[in-house]
């Protein structure tokens, strides 16, 4: 049975993403004390610590796909242009300015004079192009199908084309790009760590470089060379990686700890307005990858989703997933996947055995899921009402660290996967299941599904633009090839009378060069002085 503390602080979790998502997304936690002073007292700042739960860090801004990863690139490179974290909205970094042609086709971006990397190496238009050409060719890089809206870039990608064919060209301090066609949202994708300025040597490109890194400590410190070091307050870094949340809670309650994004256990800490409650543009669900005849045949699939028990499954969500798309502003989500019927689910087996040929025999489904006590309990529940309709439910397990990278190698039908948007668009989770995109780990490609996100990232009408993305959200989720579970809850411990510039937001993303720390005014109530 749960305590009543649980049970108070879930119902807390559930309000605040009831409250968020039923609002605009994108429009919320902006706390008046959060944002920059006029002045900023220099004597005050100081090493930054921070305590982190243990991750295998992948500090290359080409191949990284965890949000905490995002947190420490996005300081440590930097590309045209940046997340404003109070709106999400892009902020101009390396693009002094910019300038869209009238037909939409061309981007033109004009580079920051004198902008330098931590070595003291020139930043410009031919580093850009670079980074950009390197990453599309990087078979590892997640993100490179996002800038197939440049001409040349998808052939280039994939084998078809050659570099010299990328229309990305540098004319002095300017860089030039080609779309094939117009694409509102260029500067939203740009704003991604992916796209960042990365030299050849590595150097930083953004606020912060790495002066040290073991698998315990990450330890960063300002780049004297940033284009806009004067506005950056503090001089290092310190993350600390460790999943004892107790020494978490401890850390933070004696001051040495400025911020906790771990596990830290809520409860132990002692001033409980540090403790900042946040839902997320992101959903937590499971996805079938394409690889046997039978779980790439959406028939299969839709007999196991009819078998689900779909409030168990989602029982411990404080916000249940019920499309894939976390809902925000102007976005209408097509019809709920909540429907359960072992009946039905029964006949729609056995229809789909019939037409593949299949004779009676029970059909093995491998659920790849990470090691701990929540997935699988997640397993479990889906164990008994699959091998009541005929399927035999196996687990692997694999070390949490490193599951989210194991997934394209694994051997298995089922995978567990939570997104989190990487830009202000229902776009941002469709195009994981973009037929040819890097992203697409579940190998599942729908012609029309592809046609429809073509549309939509073309339009410049943001009401046909979501209205295309739901339709085509709606012929994802008929495949039968996501199971949304969650939309996620985030928790960071900081005290924001102490720190400035930290601002709530649907991405979770903080950027390293806003913080600051302020002077303390502290109320003591009813307390006489003689």
């Amino acid at each position: 049975m749960e305590s009543q503390d649980k049970k108070i602080f879930k119902s807390i979790f559930a309000f605040l993403v009831f409250a968020f998502l039923a609002e605009n997304i994108f429009a919320q936690f902006q706390p008046e004390q959060n944002f920059k002073e006029d002045e900023i007292d220099s004597e005050l700042q100081r090493e930054f610590v921070m305590y982190h739960s243990l991750t295998n860090l992948n500090l290359d801004p080409h191949t990284s796909a965890y949000v905490f990863e995002a947190q420490i690139l996005n300081s440590v490179y930097e590309g045209l242009f940046s997340y404003n974290a109070a709106t999400l909205e892009p902020d101009n970094a390396l693009a002094q300015e910019y300038r869209i042609s009238r037909d939409k086709l061309r981007w033109t971006f004009t580079i920051r004079e004198g902008a330098k990397t931590s070595s003291g190496k020139i930043i410009d238009a031919q580093t850009i192009k670079d980074s950009w050409l390197d990453l599309i060719a990087n078979k590892s890089a997640y993100y490179s199908s996002l800038l197939d809206v440049i001409k040349g870039a998808r052939e280039f990608r994939l084998g078809q084309g050659k570099r010299s064919d990328v229309a990305i060209n540098v004319l002095g301090n300017k860089l030039s790009v080609e779309l094939v066609k117009p694409t509102s949202h260029f500067n939203k994708i740009l704003c991604h760590h992916a796209f960042s300025a990365v030299p050849q040597d590595s150097s930083a490109s953004g606020a912060y470089y790495v002066e040290s890194v073991t698998p315990f400590k990450l330890i960063l410190k300002k780049n004297p060379n940033y284009w806009n070091s004067e506005q950056v307050h503090i001089p290092q870094i310190t993350v600390n990686f460790t999943d004892d949340a107790e020494a978490q809670s401890h850390a933070f309650n004696i001051g040495a700890a400025d911020w906790v994004s771990g596990p830290a256990e809520m409860k132990r800490i002692l001033d409980k307005r540090a403790i900042q409650l946040s839902a997320e543009f992101g959903t937590e669900y499971l996805f079938f990858k394409n690889d046997s005849p039978i779980w790439s045949n959406s028939e299969f699939r839709n007999a196991v989703l009819t078998a689900i028990p779909w409030n168990q499954l989602r029982g411990e969500s404080m916000f249940p997933a019920k499309t894939l798309v976390c809902p925000s502003a102007g976005y209408t989500s097509p019809e709920d996947l909540d429907y359960t019927d072992i009946d039905e689910a029964k006949l729609m087996i056995e229809s789909a055995k019939k037409k593949a040929g299949i004779s009676d025999e029970t059909l093995e489904l491998i659920f790849a899921i990470p090691d701990n006590e929540y997935m699988i309990n997640r397993a479990e529940i889906l164990r008994a009402p699959l091998k009541e309709i005929g399927v035999e439910l196996k687990t692997l397990k694999i070390p949490v660290q490193i599951y989210l990278t194991s997934i394209a190698s694994t051997k298995a039908d089922l995978f567990l996967y939570t997104w989190i948007g990487d830009f202000a668009d229902p776009l941002a989770f469709l195009e994981l299941f973009r037929g040819d995109s890097s992203m697409n780990d579940s190998k599942w490609r729908d012609d029309e599904f592809d046609a429809l996100l073509d549309e939509a990232a073309f339009t410049n009408d943001a009401r046909e633009h979501n209205a295309l993305l739901s339709k085509a959200e709606d012929i994802l989720l008929s495949s039968g090839e996501v199971i949304p579970i969650s939309h996620p809850v985030t928790c960071n411990i900081i005290d924001l009378r102490m720190v400035g510039g930290w601002i709530a937001n649907a991405m979770d993303i903080h950027p390293f060069k806003d913080l600051y720390f302020k002077k303390v005014e502290y109320e003591f109530k009813n307390v006489v002085l003689k």
